[in-house]
């Protein structure tokens, strides 16, 4: 059951949840990218297409990381951000576990949205693959990796959303108490 905080911070914080939606998706299809070329390589292998997909993979897998990076820097600086709110949540007698649960459902409802938005952009990978590289490579589309890239993409904003709480419920209390400036 998806918590009212959660489901009011998310709805209220529209714009700021759709960009966090993003990275998650360019992270999930850029994983089912590189498994479908993986898969569609053993079919129909050659020199060219090997040199091809390789050079593919690797270009791949920086972009992987540098969107794994956005992902869990962003989380991290959005608890932040929250700092005051879960001062006075704290105040008001909740748990760190309560608002580590708060954080997680927050976090793998946007990191489920981003994986829905990355299986879409991974079709529209395989559509440009078959369109724009067909002599270069063979995209295969692999259903089984689906929950290993929601498995994988969550990893990043759920550390960076346990890091900044670590920060937040130290310096939280005495942030909600003092004035605003």
């Amino acid at each position: 059951m998806i918590n009212r905080i959660v489901s009011e911070n998310l709805r209220c914080n529209l714009l700021q949840t759709s960009v966090k939606i993003l990275p998650v998706g360019i992270e999930v299809s850029i994983i089912l990218t590189l498994a479908g070329i993986q898969r569609g390589m053993g079919a129909h292998s050659s020199l060219a297409r090997l040199n091809f997909g390789i050079y593919v993979s690797v270009l791949l897998l920086f972009a992987f990381a540098v969107s794994f990076l956005f992902a869990t820097i962003g989380q991290y600086s959005e608890v932040l951000e929250r700092t005051q709110e879960i001062g006075i949540l704290r105040v008001l007698g909740a748990s760190s576990a309560y608002i580590l649960n708060l954080l997680s459902q927050g976090t793998l409802i946007v990191t489920l949205l981003g994986t829905l938005v990355g299986i879409a952009m991974a079709y529209g990978a395989k559509w440009l693959i078959g369109f724009a590289f067909a002599d270069y490579l063979t995209f295969a589309t692999v259903y089984k990796w689906w929950p290993v890239a929601y498995a994988i993409s969550s990893v990043g904003p759920l550390s960076g959303a346990i890091f900044a709480l670590r920060r937040s419920l130290k310096h939280g209390v005495i942030q909600a108490l003092s004035p605003e400036e």
